[in-house]
Order: structure tokens, then sequence, then C-alpha cells
């Protein structure tokens, strides 16, 4: 699995920026019946610092979305619905794997995301995930609520504006032996 931090153009705020600090990739292996049944869960995979400035004098504009996207490539004949197929060996059931045994979790110690702690999925390529919903209303930093999304950062704001990422994966037995490969990609977003 890959993924992919995106930030889309200012509008109103100074600069809207995502500061990674995790690498870029994880791999599963499931190499034991144990694993195929229980699955395997990577606790903060990902770890997302948010960092949004306000213009001077300040905008009351000036607020953010960030969301979470899975794609498998489609462009190579991928359905759908599926993870993209690198390679096969022996014997399947003739299906790869499916997008939706993919599951993950966003935490934060504020609790400021909607789906905060609660595992969530993906049924196809294309689909998203809002950490930080658009909501239109500004839920300015300092306060520890809901939908935090005015300005601040994860220096001077960080229970509000560092997110973990949990990724959990249980395939069972359904799907032909292989490599295959999902991108999760982020994106925060200003918001009119």
């Amino acid at each position: 699995m890959i993924w992919i931090l995106e930030v889309k153009a200012q509008i109103v705020c100074a600069d809207v920026e995502i500061v990674p600090n995790t690498s870029e990739q994880v791999d599963y292996v499931f190499d034991s019946f144990s694993k195929y049944i229980a699955g395997i869960t990577y606790h903060g995979t990902a770890k997302v610092n948010v960092k949004v400035d306000d213009q001077a004098p300040p905008n009351p504009g000036c607020k953010w979305m960030l969301t979470m996207t899975v794609e498998n490539h489609p462009s190579s004949g991928t359905g759908a619905t599926h993870w993209e197929t690198l390679s096969t060996y022996g014997a399947g059931s003739s299906s790869p794997a499916k997008i939706d045994i993919l599951e993950v979790r966003v935490t934060n110690i504020c609790n400021t995301s909607p789906i905060d702690g609660i595992y969530q999925t993906f049924t196809e390529t294309g689909d998203f995930i809002e950490i930080i919903e658009n909501t239109g209303i500004r839920v300015n930093a300092g306060s520890c609520q809901k939908n935090v999304n005015g300005p601040g950062n994860y220096m001077m704001n960080y229970d509000e504006f560092h997110f973990q990422i949990d990724f959990r994966i249980v395939p069972s037995f359904g799907f032909d032996p292989g490599i295959y490969q999902l991108q999760v990609k982020f994106a925060l977003v200003e918001v009119p």
C-alpha cells in the first residue's frame, strides 16, 4: 500500500500544507492461516500533520477540509472494486483482492474528526473519507472540538492538527495469492 499527500491551491488562507512524518509505503505479508483469519493491523501507519496559516489581517473565510481517497490504477485494467494486481501465483479462487478488505481508523488527541476511532472502509476506486468535513462553518483551533478547521498548525495545536491513521486488512481466503497494490491519498483542501 502506498500513500500520497496532496494540497490544493490556496484561495483565502495564506498557506495550506500537509507535513508528513512517516514513510510512504507499507507492506502486508499474509504467510499464515492466523493472519488470513485475524488480519493484520498496523497502528500509526500514516501520521498526517496539518499546517494552515491565515492572512494578515486574518480572514474569517480561511477554513479547510482533510480527506482520504483510495485509488487502484484503473487505467491498467483493474476493476473498480479490486486492488491492482501486480503478480499472482499458485491456485486460488480466480478473484483479485477487493478494496473493502482495507479498513482505516483516524485518531487524534482531541477527537476532532467526526469519524475518530471508528474503522471505515472503501468500496471502490475514487471513494473518499472525510477526516475533517466541509461543514461550511469555521471552528477555530484551541477549542479541542469536533471538526476544527480554522487556521492553526501541528506545532502550536498538536492535539487538533496531528492525525494518526491505522490500517487493518482482513483478507480471509477468497482471493488469489499474489502481490497487490492500492494507493491511499490524503488531500488538504481550502474550502470557500
